[in-house]
């Protein structure tokens, strides 16, 4: 799975743990979950920039201290690896998420289409994003 749809899946369920730590642990079992479900993946060089706006949207709108943005961290957090070995940094042997070792057998099969990914990232954002905002921007002036 693309790692800011990771992240989304991750911000979501962060915000209905509601505490850093919860969100943080709920949001790399998420990945789990991700992992098993049929996606498509994409190459490094995409990946990447687009979880940095993921990310950053996400500590835009709730900020770098909320559950949502630790359950985003959490839901990306497990590619690490996968992006070491990628790079060449990380040797395939020492991979240790359930769904990345073993050359990912228990990795789910790979589609075509990315847009069902796209559907569920702007789905949780949707749920994330409504009714938040920073604190700031929701009080009223006087």
């Amino acid at each position: 799975m693309i790692g800011a749809v990771h992240a989304c899946i991750g911000a979501a369920v962060g915000k209905l743990a509601g505490r850093r730590d919860r969100a943080f642990a709920a949001g790399v079992a998420t990945h789990l979950l991700g992992d098993l479900t049929p996606h498509k993946d994409f190459t490094i060089k995409e990946e990447a920039p687009l979880l940095a706006a993921a990310l950053g949207l996400i500590a835009w709108r709730c900020g770098v201290k909320s559950p949502e943005f630790w359950g985003a961290v959490g839901g990306f957090c497990p590619d690490i690896e996968n992006g070491f070995y990628v790079l060449g940094v990380w040797p395939k042997k020492n991979l240790v998420f359930p769904t990345h070792v073993d050359g990912g057998k228990y990795h789910a099969p790979k589609t075509k289409s990315a847009w069902p990914q796209l559907f569920l990232a702007l789905a949780c954002l949707f749920f994330v994003f409504r009714g938040s905002g920073r604190p700031s921007a929701r009080r009223k002036k006087p």
